[in-house]
């Protein structure tokens, strides 16, 4: 948004984000109808519009960050990009002609992320388990 109304907004706009990612996600759609209201061009007016109406349509799952972080509970999915990312950038940037094709590389995603987050052990010994029981 910043791009599409240039500096004179700003300020504003940074108000308005910081309302919305501290929980006031009211305080902020007002404050995107005040900034609205100042906004001549046509373009730039269905762009606030459509910003608005996202926002509005989407209270329900609007995160309050500062919450979040201060009650010691994930608030960012940083980490887990960055692994995903790296994982990727590893595969894709050997000299060799070997590369994932696509759902290679989710079924792989998908293994090394049930393995972080300790899920792998149990749902690996469940489905050696349950093929151990149909076989006998």
């Amino acid at each position: 948004m910043k791009n599409a109304l240039g500096e004179a907004f700003g300020e504003s706009l940074n108000t308005v984000k910081w309302s919305a990612w501290h929980g006031d996600a009211e305080a902020a759609l007002t404050k995107l109808r005040l900034i609205q209201d100042n906004i001549s061009d046509d373009v730039q007016q269905a762009k606030m519009q459509g910003l608005h109406d996202y926002l509005k349509h989407n209270l329900a799952y609007l995160i309050n960050y500062e919450q979040r972080e201060s009650s010691a509970r994930v608030y960012t999915s940083q980490v887990a990009e960055s692994h995903i990312d790296s994982l990727i950038n590893a595969r894709h940037q050997r000299q060799r002609k070997m590369q994932w094709i696509r759902e290679g590389a989710h079924n792989v995603l998908q293994i090394r992320a049930k393995m972080v987050s300790q899920e792998w052990s149990k749902q690996w010994q469940d489905t050696v388990l349950d093929t151990l029981i149909n076989a006998a």
